[in-house]
């Protein structure tokens, strides 16, 4: 079955300027969407905007927790392209950090940015989306988002946050022709979350004392430790955000889908 695309489609990514965000970009791009890349990072806007060489992509600064940056953001993309009728959250940050030493100030950080910075994106394009009346939002969750891990309680709220948001807003827009899911990954190496993740189990380990900390060990052994014996890629996500997107996808909505490589079933 091949997946079939309304034309023209017009996409606002946050996040977009690498991992989940820039490979959705660069696959809406392949569909002849116009795509809209926000991220904080100028400096990696401009290597995404290099990489992909697109007449079909633009790039604005955002940052992702401040109303007045997004409003500006998304109103200007949606001027430029003539609308807006898909967006895709995918701008978040993690840390592994033990209960009893979380600061408010990381609280409010990673919760200001995974959990505010979906609601107030798709609170601001919402307009746009009903207009369009084949609106797509794609949140981009967690299995840390229908699973409580440890050392990571401040990401594990923020998206639990997303996953609920992405059922009640799904609920409310569906009359207006919106669809509102979310992708569920396990920890991924290729996106620059993926990284952090693998450089700070790096750190906990030496902290620990394991004699086998480095990133070579840990990237076998989380491997080993989903059923399906790897580790995911960023191709594994695109695919399904791309078919939320799709027309396919037309009568889903609220729904939050694990890739995690069996990890939540087994």
């Amino acid at each position: 079955m091949q997946l079939k695309y309304s034309k023209d489609r017009k996409a606002f990514v946050t996040g977009g300027a690498n991992g989940f965000g820039l490979g959705a970009a660069k696959e809406l791009i392949n569909i002849g969407a116009h795509v809209t890349i926000a991220d904080i990072s100028e400096e990696n806007l401009d290597n995404a905007q290099v990489e992909i060489n697109s007449d079909l992509v633009d790039t604005c600064v955002v940052d992702v927790s401040n109303k007045d940056s997004l409003t500006q953001a998304i109103d200007n993309a949606a001027k430029k392209m003539g609308g807006l009728d898909t967006l895709v959250n995918s701008a978040g940050v993690f840390e592994f950090t033990k209960f009893e030493d979380i600061s408010e100030e990381e609280w409010d950080r990673i919760m200001d940015i995974n959990s505010k910075g979906t609601f107030l994106a798709t609170q601001i394009a919402m307009p746009y989306l009903k207009e369009s009346k084949n609106g797509r939002v794609v949140n981009l969750s967690s299995d840390a988002g229908k699973k409580g891990f440890a050392m990571i309680t401040t990401y594990c709220a923020s998206k639990f946050a997303v996953t609920g948001m992405t059922q009640a807003i799904g609920a409310e827009v569906a009359p207006y022709g919106v669809t509102v899911n979310a992708v569920c990954p396990a920890t991924t190496p290729g996106t620059g979350m993926g990284e952090k993740v693998a450089e700070q189990k790096v750190q906990l380990y030496k902290e620990m004392g394991f004699s086998k900390g480095d990133l070579e060990t840990i990237l076998k052994e989380g491997a080993e430790a989903f059923p399906l014996k790897r580790l995911g890629t960023v191709e594994d996500v695109v695919s399904v955000i791309m078919y939320l997107i799709s027309e396919n996808a037309s009568w889903i909505t609220g729904e939050s889908i694990n890739i995690d490589g069996g990890t939540l079933s087994g």
